[in-house]
């Protein structure tokens, strides 16, 4: 469209001029919308346009029409060359815009399918997590019964799926990945309805994690992500804190009394998981003259006293109205915010 106006213009002009031998102002070509982009464009070119007019002028005053007619002339094909200069700048820079327009677009393009796929990925490992945690929730409650159903199993599996991933990610070798492995396949083909049986392989996926991790010096950086989420997932009640992470459970106790061996062996499976740091353990009691809670106390001092490590957890009674009776507190230290 711009060149087809130029044309038009130059054509018009030209003619205009060409048909007058008398002397011209400037107002005919010098002051339309084409000659302001050439100014604004080509201003060398509209330069000599003006220049050739100039002289043009200086020879009508002088009476010298055949080098006044040639000035005008010159300056015309000055201000045509200037204008058709202009409308290539235009359009050049115009091609660049659409380019520079299209790289954005592709790359703004290419970061929103990058985004839909971590989205994707984001909204599935949450999806995968929110199932464990509800169905590891039903496997943490089971305190007496022996069976476990076909969704909680499925929940497990894909806890155990993630796990040895996870392990693989973090260095584990395939001679300690290959057992699970085969487990998790045997589990997978022959649904066992045995809650013990789940139970074990979920653990054992924790502890093979906690294995990988032992060879570090110090949690990495996420550990305390990673400690609140596995916790959750295991059937533990989980807070960051900005020194240290918080698990609690009031399943440590039966109604009888003694100590569950389910939420125990959870417990233990965390630790292991987790294995930096001496970890504090609270249970809430009534009172702490309470000879009731003092025994029951000793019981689970006396099960952490057979771990491999007895000396990583600490345990004590405190009175509180803030957690209910029999709750156990404990406190990671190790696992602090970055």
């Amino acid at each position: 469209m711009i060149l087809r106006a130029t044309v038009v213009f130059l054509s018009v002009a030209i003619g205009a001029c060409a048909g007058s031998q008398a002397a011209r102002t400037s107002d005919v070509l010098f002051t339309t919308p084409e000659a302001d982009l050439a100014r604004e464009h080509a201003p060398d070119l509209y330069g000599q346009a003006e220049s050739a007019w100039a002289q043009a002028s200086d020879a009508q005053r002088r009476k010298d029409e055949d080098a006044a007619d040639d000035y005008r002339t010159e300056s015309r094909l000055w201000l045509a060359a200037s204008i058709v200069e202009a409308a290539r700048v235009q359009l050049d820079r115009r091609r660049a815009e659409l380019q520079r327009e299209e790289e954005h677009w592709g790359k703004q393009l290419a970061r929103d399918q990058e985004a839909s796929v971590a989205v994707a990925r984001d909204i599935s490992r949450h999806e995968a997590n929110a199932v464990a945690l509800r169905e590891a929730e039903r496997l943490a409650a089971l305190t007496k019964a022996n069976t476990v159903s076909d969704a909680t199993l499925d929940a497990v599996l894909t806890r155990v799926r993630l796990n040895i991933a996870l392990a693989e990610a973090l260095g584990a070798t395939d001679e300690q990945l290959r057992p699970l492995r085969e487990r998790a396949d045997f589990v997978t083909r022959k649904r066992p309805g045995a809650a013990r049986v789940a139970e074990s392989l979920l653990l054992e996926s924790e502890i093979l994690i906690g294995q990988t991790r032992a060879d570090w010096p110090e949690p990495r950086p996420g550990a305390s992500t990673a400690l609140v989420q596995t916790a959750s997932v295991t059937g533990f009640a989980a807070d960051r804190l900005g020194s240290a992470v918080l698990i609690r459970s009031e399943r440590f106790f039966t109604s009888k009394g003694q100590v569950s061996g389910a939420t125990f062996r959870r417990f233990i499976g965390l630790l292991e998981a987790f294995p930096h740091g001496p970890v504090a353990c609270q249970v809430a009691v009534p009172e702490l003259s309470s000879r009731v809670w003092a025994r029951r106390v000793a019981q689970l001092v006396e099960r952490f006293g057979r771990m491999d490590d007895p000396g990583r957890v600490s345990t004590s009674m405190v009175a509180t109205e803030s957690l209910a009776e029999g709750t156990v507190q404990c406190t990671f230290a190790a696992y602090r915010e970055p």
